[in-house]
């Protein structure tokens, strides 16, 4: 992957409309700070300053839709300004989350304002809440929010992780689980695991069982890869579509897994390599990402079987970061 080539995966991303916040937009804008970074390329930070700065000019943690703000990226920006306005929002962004409602498992209900999703959750959040809390206890030093970042996440994969190892896409109070073993589903699980293991001390009593799940969703998906590199949508369900970002996502976490000695080195290799031969095979020379399949909602099997493919930051912002870490 050449230089000029990373460019025009971040021009794609930069194309996209940041709604502020939707799922999937807070990986871009961290992959476009790494490009930023690896290129010495002033551009791709400035437009995250700017949609930022945008929402500290609203106000963060103001509505529950803050809740997959981009918290990581507010820290990032703190760390390159030494502006405190960042570090700020960040806190108010963690005091937001720990104000949600709480049911099984101490999961966090993130939409109590939206009466068909009330006591919801979803597994996209595992790749939100716990990475960004953790990396806000790194730093502040405050180790309480470590013990936040473990809660959320426990919570979340005590309530979906099947038996197999895989995780089903939400639950919901009155119903259990519901939804399937959707591909990027369980790719936001495993960035979500290995990001936050990276940052956690080992120390922590929470550490082995949050390992043992990782390597348990690790296991599963070596059994259920595809010879092609890439995971059904429904992994369960070779009648169902390949579908690109759970290997662009498996890519980055199993290689940033194995640089933090989350993961063991070797363990995974096969995999990691299946899935960035398969992930280089679906960019387009414009610098997208193919076969992304639109934002899915939990729901019947059929609802995934049928999403249609285009370009969305979930695609692009996983990709950035798996071939900046080619690329550094």
């Amino acid at each position: 992957m050449s230089r000029e080539e990373l460019r025009a995966v971040a021009d794609v991303a930069m194309r996209w409309n940041y709604r502020v916040w939707g799922f999937g937009e807070a990986i871009a804008l961290r992959g476009l700070i790494r490009t930023g970074d690896l290129l010495g390329d002033a551009a791709p930070l400035g437009f995250v300053h700017g949609i930022l700065r945008s929402w500290l000019g609203r106000g963060v943690g103001r509505t529950n839709e803050d809740h997959v703000g981009a918290g990581r990226e507010l820290l990032e920006l703190y760390r390159r300004t030494g502006d405190p306005q960042f570090l700020d929002a960040a806190r108010k962004l963690a005091a937001l989350n720990a104000g949600f409602p709480s049911g099984p498992n101490g999961i966090r209900y993130h939409r109590g304002d939206t009466s068909g999703w009330r006591w919801q959750i979803w597994v996209d959040c595992m790749d939100v809440d716990g990475p960004f809390l953790a990396a806000l206890a790194r730093e502040t030093g405050e180790e309480h929010y470590f013990d936040q970042a473990v809660s959320e996440l426990l919570g979340y994969a005590r309530t979906l992780q099947a038996d197999s190892g895989l995780l089903f896409h939400g639950f919901e109070r009155d119903c259990g689980r519901n939804g399937e073993l959707w591909a990027r589903g369980n790719g936001w699980a495993l960035m979500g695991l290995v990001d936050t293991l990276a940052l956690l001390p080992r120390t922590h009593v929470a550490w082995p069982e949050l390992h043992q799940r990782t390597l348990a969703l690790c296991d599963a998906l070596a059994l259920t890869q595809c010879p092609s590199g890439l995971w059904h949508t429904v992994i369960d369900d070779p009648a169902t579509y390949q579908e690109s970002t759970l290997a662009t996502m498996a890519a980055y976490a199993l290689r940033e897994g194995s640089k933090h000695g989350v993961l063991d080195a070797t363990r995974y290799i096969e995999m990691e390599r299946k899935a960035r031969a398969a992930m280089h095979s679906q960019i387009a020379p414009d610098g997208t990402l193919a076969l992304v399949s639109d934002a899915t909602p939990v729901g019947a099997r059929h609802v995934y079987a049928t999403r249609p493919f285009g370009t969305f930051p979930w695609g692009q912002g996983p990709l950035l970061l798996a071939l900046c870490q080619e690329a550094a």
